[in-house]
């Protein structure tokens, strides 16, 4: 057993995100799913975050967590503890996992990675189109110096990385996330609970409760449909108490269902009829893939990264967040058409099937760990010949 550990390359995942959202699902799922003949797993979570759900997902796993206490750049404290971490974990690769563009301490985990001895850094960038302040834009680009792959999850990232990060396109690689197969067999049984009519319409939004997930635009547009398209609402979130108030002012208090935090999306969304997802900021959120996978049809915001997921009038309906009609209509299409939407659902699972399995993420990604760890063998192999 000891010869086989030794042999499987080890990849650290680091992650200080503020909560557990998609990016940090995008974590879970690596590490417990890669290749335990090729890689060993291993994650840092940072104690100044709220991740205690994402370290108790990775030990289900078998995943060993560890922590750290990083508050970079305002404290130099726990940066000796840090370095001290990764020269006992002596990870083949840390993997930083990049939530916003500021994640993994500015990237300065990087450079601290490399003065505890560790070989590659490898990053994933979740939504680099936030834009930069001049702060941010100085200590992440000293910080990605120390980076040797820039993963992220659309085409669209691109411009953002290479043009107001400063990434030079040949360090990056895009791999498109990818979702498992949907669970089945277990009913949510919500109609009948929520006691919505039999021929009742029933879209769903998945997320946090926050602005960028537009939820009050989700709102504005369900008090112009027919009384019988209704809401769930999956999700908690600071915001949830203002949004029940917004959703009351316009008469919807009969039609939006707020369920908090569910771990049965799965069954949710087999029992809807589509999926919204008006965010104003978003790359490719997992939803969107969820929903594809369980057959559902799709109206979504057309920006970033999601016209590379949700093909327009095939799996699902794109509209211009900025105008609220365009959302009403889309809505009302599949409430008037029911077959419509059974036949986008349907090609949205194929295109699952061919494009966002799971198992493709994992391999490219493993191929990018791959690539970095030739670079050290290429290397070792040149200095013994001398070249």
């Amino acid at each position: 057993m000891a010869d086989d550990r030794k042999s499987r390359a080890r990849i650290v995942y680091f992650s200080d995100a503020l909560w557990v959202g998609g990016a940090e699902r995008y974590l879970y799922l690596l590490a417990a799913n890669l290749d335990r003949d090729a890689f060993e797993s291993a994650a840092i979570v940072n104690g100044m975050a709220r991740l205690e759900e994402l370290a108790a997902s990775m030990e289900r796993a078998e995943v060993p967590v560890h922590e750290a206490s990083l508050n970079m750049p305002y404290s130099p404290a726990g940066v000796a503890g840090f370095i001290s971490l990764l020269r006992r974990l002596r990870p083949s690769i840390l993997h930083c996992n990049l939530p916003g563009p500021w994640g993994s301490q500015y990237s300065l985990v990087a450079p601290l990675a490399r003065l505890a001895g560790v070989r590659h850094v490898v990053s994933t960038e979740h939504l680099p189109m936030v834009p930069p302040f001049a702060k941010g834009r100085l200590l992440k680009g000293f910080g990605s110096l120390s980076i040797e792959r820039v993963i992220t999850v659309s085409e669209d990232n691109v411009r953002y990385l290479t043009g107001y990060h400063r990434i030079r396109r040949d360090k990056v690689r895009v791999v498109r996330i990818g979702t498992p197969e949907p669970a089945r067999g277990k009913s949510a049984d919500i109609r009948r609970k929520l006691g919505l009519a039999t021929g009742d319409f029933l879209c769903i939004m998945v997320g946090s409760l926050e602005d960028r997930k537009g939820h009050v635009r989700a709102f504005e547009a369900l008090a112009s449909t027919d009384a019988g398209v209704k809401l769930l609402v999956a999700g908690s979130g600071e915001r949830e108490g203002e949004y029940r108030a917004r959703a009351a002012a316009l008469g919807l208090g009969g039609r939006v269902h707020f369920l908090g935090y569910r771990a049965d999306v799965d069954a949710l969304l087999m029992e809807c009829d589509v999926l919204l997802c008006p965010s104003m900021l978003e790359a490719t959120p997992y939803v969107i893939l969820e929903a594809m996978a369980a057959g559902l049809p799709v109206v979504a915001s057309r920006l970033y990264g999601i016209p590379e997921i949700v093909l327009d009038g095939k799996t699902g309906i794109l509209f211009d967040p900025a105008e609220s009609g365009e959302l009403v209509r889309a809505i009302d299409s599949f409430f008037r058409d029911r077959g419509v939407g059974a036949r986008m659902g349907q090609a949205g699972r194929r295109r699952w099937e061919e494009a966002f399995r799971l198992e493709r993420c994992i391999t490219e990604t493993e191929a990018v760990y791959r690539e970095v760890l030739r670079t050290s063998s290429k290397s070792l192999r040149d200095r013994s010949r001398g070249l």
